[in-house]
């Protein structure tokens, strides 16, 4: 344990009730960490477990209606809890520091970015200035004028020509960039700790790399605490020094994070790191069954409990208190043994089992399988605006591949590449003022172009799921409505009977209950919304599925249950995958072949197993070099000075 002085932040016993249409609720109940100065501490869990609602709660910034936090929130021995909110207006920004996820939303979009900054500094120099002048250091205290250290800062976060930049408006720069100024804005207050809700959860793994590597240099030079939000458990083991797990609303384990990663305590950090994929691709995931609670309907005793494998009749009836086990300080009843380095031996292993993914592309006897899916010089490009306008280069570019039938071929790349318009220009999806050129073949027989009779073929054969099944089905709809209006159109031939039939099997093979079927969406969680949304894809029998970054929206347990019902689905029915995706770890898990894009083009296509272990062109090196791994303590990982250029 570190002395008291080393404690910048100590939460005790924080609980939070919030309003809702039925009355209080309690979200947050029994939330305990400490976060030393100078340390990367990570908040981690699922979403809804409370992280986010933590960290509010810490610097007082509360929905309308909630009750003032019970328990204790010190910052250098302050109470938080016992200032007024002007008091606490000092602490704000001057003291601790926020970035957000979303940095489009958190910047105001009618202000340039220069003087979004010099209003920070104005501030925190004001505020600074109404407390006791022995607290600012001199590293504090500046010369330059708000503007001219606005300046500095752009510099000092490597934004290219920040003299011009300066005067740009947030809508004007990429999203890297974006989260560059929010950390610069963060920063020119000059903070004790900074307070980080996701901030790199948007980004590409490269520009999440370079984002962490430039936190990681301020950290150094300012001498920073950072408080970091995730649900990334391989970046946290790659960037944190400990951590706090927590679930439904209080924090179940508290621990450094190479003993968390080398013998977790808690049966929910177990079955989490269970979950995640990795390369061994022969076994299904040790999803976590059920859902996480939501506050309001917790069970009694331990929260967990009801997932729980090993939960005994005293979990079920008495809630946990916390007790030291081993280095790590535990909620629960029954604290795992010290197992250590047998945990996580599933996903540390970059060079496992490549078992197949679904049925094989080359038979037993030696032929070959004829492909599903024959695309040849694909390019695709946008008519310009206007009568005189010349079109623009076209954002694909001759891209060539197959998927046969039972095969995953992964699409990867940074956002921007044209993963997901070459899935939309396959489906016929991009509309008219995009011009498709190729050939595309499906099953033998030519898309393209797309006539009426080709476009129910098509629609027949190759469906999409989409990433956000909230924005791809219909609220309005019962599960029944939305199943049965693609048999309806695309299977007249089918009769009401076997459509019918048809719902019920789908609803079993994806794991959804009979009654679900007479349900709206807003019933249901959101991995069951994105079981509903892989019915309905399925639910016309097509031979091939685009899957458009289909758990990149969802939680590592929940994840780990569509994996698996996607694996089942595509051995069961022998479906193609065409799997698009920035996540390195489900790539790795269910693709056969990869094929790497970049600026619309395929520079690396190969085996899935040979491309992760020894890629070889220069991009596709770079892309898996900022991928952080578990089992791999990649200690230079974010330490590289970061390319501003994005």
């Amino acid at each position: 344990m570190s002395r008291t002085d080393d404690v910048l932040l100590h939460v005790d016993r924080l609980t939070l009730t919030l309003p809702s249409d039925s009355g209080p609720i309690e979200a947050l109940s029994s939330v305990d960490f400490t976060v030393r100065r100078g340390e990367v501490f990570a908040l981690v869990g699922e979403s809804g477990c409370g992280k986010s609602l933590t960290a509010s709660a810490v610097v007082r910034l509360l929905a309308p209606g909630a009750r003032t936090p019970d328990g204790r929130i010190r910052f250098e021995g302050r109470d938080l809890l016992g200032l007024t909110e002007r008091e606490m207006r000092g602490f704000r920004g001057s003291r601790i520091a926020l970035v957000f996820q979303e940095p489009a939303t958190a910047l105001n979009p009618v202000m340039t970015v220069g003087a979004q900054i010099a209003e920070m500094i104005r501030a925190s120099r004001k505020a600074r200035s109404d407390t006791h002048a022995e607290t600012q250091s001199a590293g504090e205290r500046s010369d330059l004028s708000p503007e001219r250290e606005a300046l500095e800062w752009l510099k000092r976060v490597r934004l290219p020509d920040p003299e011009t930049l300066a005067h740009r408006f947030p809508h004007e720069l990429s999203g890297g960039q974006k989260q560059r100024v929010m950390i610069a804005l963060a920063l020119s207050a000059r903070p004790d700790m900074l307070l980080a809700d996701e901030p790199t959860t948007a980004l590409d793994v490269t520009l999440q790399a370079e984002i962490l590597g430039l936190l990681r240099t301020l950290q150094r030079e300012e001498n920073l605490t950072l408080l970091l939000i995730t649900h990334d458990l391989a970046l946290v083991e790659a960037f944190a020094d400990r951590l706090a797990l927590m679930y439904a609303g209080e924090t179940v384990e508290c621990a450094a994070v190479r003993d968390f990663f080398a013998a977790p305590r808690h049966p929910y950090a177990t079955a989490l790191l269970g979950a995640l994929p990795g390369a061994d691709r022969t076994r299904p995931l040790a999803a976590i069954p059920g859902t996480v609670p939501t506050p309001g309907h917790l069970p009694a005793g331990c929260h967990f409990a009801p997932r729980c494998p090993k939960a005994r009749a005293i979990c079920r009836r008495t809630a946990p208190v916390a007790r030291t086990a081993g280095a790590s300080v535990v909620r629960c009843h029954f604290p795992e043994a010290d197992a250590r380095g047998t945990k996580t031996t599933e996903h540390t292993n970059a060079s496992g089992a490549s078992g197949a993914s679904g049925a094989p592309s080359t038979p037993s006897d030696g032929s070959i399988v004829s492909p599903l899916l024959s695309v040849r010089n694909l390019t695709v490009g946008f008519r310009a605006r206007g009568f005189f306008a010349r079109d623009p280069e076209p954002v694909v570019r001759d891209v060539t591949f197959d998927v046969r039938p039972g095969e995953t071929v992964a699409l990867v790349g940074e956002s921007g590449s044209g993963k997901t318009t070459t899935g939309l220009a396959l489906l016929g999806l991009l509309g008219g003022k995009a011009r498709v050129a190729g050939e595309v073949d499906l099953a033998g027989s030519p898309l393209f172009p797309l006539t009426r009779t080709a476009e129910r073929r098509l629609r027949r054969s190759v469906q999409m799921i989409f990433q956000d099944p909230n924005a791809s089905l219909d609220p309005r709809r019962t599960i029944r409505s939305t199943l049965l209006e693609g048999m309806e159109s695309l299977r007249p031939e089918w009769s009401k009977a076997q459509r019918l039939e048809r719902l019920e099997r789908l609803l079993h093979a994806v794991g959804l209950p009979a009654d679900a079927a007479d349900r709206l969406l807003h019933a249901f969680s959101g991995g069951q919304r994105q079981r509903i949304a892989i019915a309905r894809a399925l639910s016309v029998e097509p031979k091939l599925i685009v899957c458009d970054e289909p758990t990149s929206a969802l939680d590592v347990s929940v994840q780990a249950q569509i994996l698996n019902l996607l694996k089942a689905l595509q051995r069961e029915f022998g479906l193609g995958y065409l799997f698009i995706t920035h996540n390195f770890g489900v790539v790795e898990y269910m693709a056969d072949r990869i094929l790497v894009m970049k600026s619309g083009r395929i520079v690396e296509t190969g085996d899935a197993q040979a491309i992760l272990t020894h890629p070889v062109d220069p991009y596709t090196q770079r892309l898996l070099a900022a991928v952080p791994r578990l089992g791999e303590k990649a200690s230079k990982l974010f330490d590289r000075s970061p390319d501003a250029s994005d």
